[in-house]
């Protein structure tokens, strides 16, 4: 080793110097490892950084830069580098303190997506305790879709063991749809409420149709505070799971399990609901068991019976939540911040819409070959549905073809009676009311009031009748492979004709006219004629609309998302889950 000192006048003089080495020196095979000789220059950190942010491991991104290379030796640092590289990254996201770098990042996208739309809850001491997020295109989702919302809160895992409480609903394709995001600290009544009442508030009063949730006494209390509009439905995958460890004779005998199951999806009204558990209880000797007693009373929330004048698309589990939770799963780790968690659900999103996108690609270049290609019917269905839901309305029809028969008709042909042809002594027939006049069908099954497709029954009824179509009020626009275009370009139309639209006044009018915008500026981005025609014609409209107010123009502020007193808010706690432990394994002994 070698010490310099300087002197007054800048002079460099030698105060210790040790000839010898305390070490070997290091061989050129291991070069690579010294410290003079790694840097992480600027192409492979480029490299390092677009990897992990696409979800690859920073052990497998060094490993590929090393396999480009021929070898560790030439990529000219180590592992612990990429490792450190990595973190900085991280570190520099969030160092304004966690809370404050997420609403920084709420903030920057608000100004992206004029409707990016957030809301964070905060205790005495300014720390954060649950926060929402939802951005443009999925407020236009959910005004299209948001008939049916799936919400479970099933996972939680990040530093601060936040749960996350997605809102996922069913587009035109029967793919997964993101309404919205939230994080909560505890799962209250408080913290529900104050949840639901936010997502109503932000998608603009718009209450869902039904929400399907698990047993939690807390969320169902918060439903029913701030969603009493909407039908509270449970889970079913919950309870079967549970039925086995609640009721032992479910295990070992098969009429009882046979018969729970028939309470659970195969009763057409309340009377076969009623007839079959009566059966199920005497036939166990079950009419002392609490639980039992428990879940009849609360069985309008689980019974498909009770709930066939909902709509509901013949949803029966949260499992579709679930799917996204094991999405987080892969994007959240213990260790993980909110911002990295939101950056994440991010990308799922993204993913999500780039299928989406994709199909609606194939519906609008590619035809739909029915199977029985000379079928009027299947023609009128091919031509209006997207292809997920066209492929289940086929098979609705092949099995009214090929399985159903008529055991009776009405002498005035408004009423029939459908069976199975193979299964007559075994199943509940279905009974089908028309109306020839007014071109009204409906089913005991229910299933277009709660999916919005017609059964295979009310075709057959009209395959007996010859009907080369079915009326197309029984085209549920939902369903159209064009339904977001549609939707809001019969917006406009429809809204002159309703009672609460009031000369255009209001919020429900500045909130579908923005929406609307955003949609067509939506389709036009990248386009440079669309995107011409767009600027041209708003421009137009705005000197037209000048004249139609006098001249006068209206000065607007924008109404931020975020709420005041939001700067500078603390971190929530750090909080170990459940079940997790950092322990190093002991040995046996």
């Amino acid at each position: 080793m070698v010490r310099f000192v300087t002197d007054e006048d800048g002079y460099w003089h030698v105060k210790r110097f040790i000839e010898s080495h305390n070490h070997e020196l290091a061989s050129p095979a291991d070069r690579h490892l010294l410290r003079s000789c790694r840097n992480v220059i600027e192409e492979k950190a480029s490299v390092l950084k677009s990897m992990t942010n696409a979800g690859i491991r920073t052990v497998d991104a060094y490993a590929y830069l090393a396999e480009e290379v021929g070898g560790c030796e030439n990529v000219g640092f180590s592992k612990r580098d990429a490792y450190n590289l990595i973190q900085k990254e991280k570190r520099a996201r969030i160092e304004i303190g966690d809370t404050n770098s997420l609403i920084q990042l709420f903030k920057d996208r608000q100004v992206e997506d004029h409707m990016f739309a957030w809301d964070v809850q905060y205790d005495d001491q300014d720390r954060l305790l649950n926060f929402f997020w939802v951005d443009g295109r999925s407020r236009i989702d959910y005004e299209c879709f948001g008939d049916v919302l799936i919400f479970d809160t099933s996972y939680r895992l990040n530093k601060y063991n936040f749960v996350c409480a997605p809102f996922v609903g069913v587009n035109n394709h029967w793919q997964n749809i993101l309404f919205g995001v939230a994080f909560l600290s505890e799962e209250t009544i408080e913290s529900f409420t104050w949840l639901f009442k936010v997502f109503v508030r932000i998608m603009g009063n718009k209450y869902p149709t039904t929400i399907f949730t698990d047993q939690d006494q807390a969320m169902a209390r918060a439903i029913e505070a701030a969603l009493p509009h909407t039908r509270h439905r449970l889970c079913q995958w919950h309870i079967f799971k549970k039925v086995p460890s609640k009721v032992s004779i479910y295990n070992s005998n098969n009429k009882v399990r046979g018969l729970f199951h028939k309470c659970m999806r195969w009763c057409d009204s309340e009377e076969v609901f009623e007839e079959a558990w009566n059966e199920m209880i005497k036939e166990g000797n079950l009419h002392n068991h609490e639980w039992l007693q428990d879940l009849y009373k609360i069985r309008r929330k689980w019974s498909t019976a009770f709930n066939k004048d909902s709509f509901c698309m013949g949803i029966l589990s949260t499992q579709r939540s679930e799917c996204t939770n094991n999405v987080c799963h892969g994007i959240s780790k213990p260790t993980s911040s909110l911002t990295d968690c939101f950056l994440g659900l991010e990308k799922v999103l993204m993913n999500w819409r780039r299928n989406e996108q994709d199909e609606d690609y194939k519906c609008s270049q590619s035809e739909i070959v029915p199977v029985i290609k000379n079928s009027s019917i299947l023609k009128q269905a091919a031509r209006y549905y997207s292809r997920r839901i066209y492929s289940i309305f086929e098979e609705e029809f092949i099995k009214a073809v090929g399985e159903m028969s008529i055991d009776f008709v009405s002498t005035d042909s408004s009423k029939y009676i459908v069976n199975y042809i193979e299964k007559k002594n075994q199943n509940h027939p279905w009974v089908v009311h028309f109306d020839a006049t007014e071109g009204n069908i409906q089913c005991s099954c229910k299933k277009y009031e709660t999916m919005g497709l017609l059964c295979s029954h009310c075709l057959r009824v009209f395959k007996q009748l010859d009907m080369a179509k079915f009326p197309e009020k029984y085209l549920l626009l939902r369903w159209s492979a064009r339904a977001r275009q549609v939707f809001y370009s019969g917006y406009f139309l429809n809204s002159q004709r309703s009672n609460n639209f009031q000369s255009g006044r209001g919020f429900i009018f500045r909130n579908q006219v923005s929406r609307f915008a955003y949609q067509m500026s939506t389709e036009a981005q990248g386009n440079e004629e669309a995107e011409e025609f767009i600027l041209s014609s708003l421009q137009d409209m705005y000197k037209k609309l000048y004249l139609i107010l006098g001249g006068k123009k209206r000065n607007q502020k924008d109404v931020a998302s975020s709420q005041g007193g939001t700067a500078n808010l603390k971190d929530p706690l750090k909080r170990r889950p459940k079940g997790i432990s950092n322990a190093r394994l002991k040995s046996h002994w």
